[in-house]
């Protein structure tokens, strides 16, 4: 079996943080964003690669109206115990329509994305939905991803997969997923401190853990093989973080581990997977661009000498 590249992004604008930031604390970076994503659409499109763009429905809409026309019955919104994770509860600061109010409403991108060759839409919810968080109900996650596959379909796009906001999922939810015709999810690398926990349960730990692992891969080998089910896992590899900030000076650690783990798949007949929010290349754009040209061209030397092929995450498991 060849090795497989799979790479997801999750889409969501300023819906994805809005429960902890807001235009004037992170607006930047999503406006760095919009500017980052014809830049990687382009890569990809050079490279050859496909991709699956996870995107919140909410970022889909062009317009308050549509959003407005979006929403499941108010009587199945999240009952989060706490509040300010809701995408409900920030309705009243969106704008009239994506000229207006860039930070909130991406038509115009999902346009170019499904404009591109090999990319793939999935779904990262309708409102950024929480699944572990206390409160919410699986009847409302359902009635969140009906909404969001309806509106998907409006824009001609058929959902096949999904990326569970913050890796928050459990069994039911995955019945649900299936149910609703979604074929595949991404789901969380095997080692323990990658596991799907609430907020509360991510403590400073895991999250050293983590940096010491995107830096080191210590913790051990992240590909996989697949196994292909009726709600197939494509799980993700590694996350890859933006070069900015303190841990700038430590990127190229960054990038070698990704670059080690993706010859290792390439030579092992596995799958690597790697995953990011257009958003973290928000700031310090070009330096990020750099990091992925370099790891699309390690993928063209791993295809030339391995055959590894790139696939999005439906791709993957046809």
């Amino acid at each position: 079996m060849l090795g497989q590249l799979i790479i997801s992004l999750d889409f969501e604008l300023l819906w994805g943080v809005r429960d902890h930031a807001d235009c004037a604390s992170y607006g930047g970076n999503i406006i760095g964003a919009r500017e980052a994503i014809p830049h990687i659409l382009e890569l990809f499109d050079s490279h050859g690669i496909s991709a699956t763009w996870a995107t919140v429905g909410f970022a889909m809409c062009g317009s308050r109206d549509e959003l407005m026309e979006s929403l499941p019955p108010r009587d199945l919104w999240p009952s989060y115990d706490v509040g300010r994770l809701s995408s409900y509860a920030y309705l009243d600061d969106v704008g009239r329509d994506e000229r207006q109010d860039p930070y909130f409403f991406g038509a115009s991108l999902v346009e170019r994305i499904q404009q591109t060759p090999h990319q793939e839409i999935g779904t990262h919810t309708l409102s950024h939905f929480y699944c572990l968080e206390p409160g919410q109900t699986q009847i409302q996650f359902e009635a969140d991803l009906v909404a969001a596959i309806a509106l998907a379909k409006r824009r001609k796009i058929n959902l096949k997969s999904i990326v569970f906001p913050r890796n928050q999922y459990a069994s039911a939810h995955l019945q649900i997923c299936k149910r609703l015709g979604i074929k595949v999810y991404r789901g969380t690398p095997g080692q323990t401190i990658y596991r799907s926990t609430p907020n509360k349960d991510q403590t400073m730990l895991r999250r050293a853990s983590r940096l010491l692992d995107a830096h080191t891969g210590m913790f051990g080998d992240t590909s996989f093989s697949l196994d292909i089910q009726d709600c197939t896992n494509v799980p993700a590899s590694h996350f890859l973080r933006p070069c900015s900030g303190q841990l700038g000076k430590a990127h190229p650690l960054h990038l070698k581990m990704i670059k080690r783990n993706m010859t290792m798949a390439a030579k092992k007949g596995r799958v690597y997977h790697l995953w990011w929010h257009p958003h973290n290349f928000g700031q310090d754009i070009d330096a990020n661009i750099n990091g992925l040209k370099q790891i699309l061209s390690h993928f063209t030397a791993l295809h030339a000498e391995f055959g590894m092929e790139s696939c999005h995450m439906a791709g993957a498991v046809k």
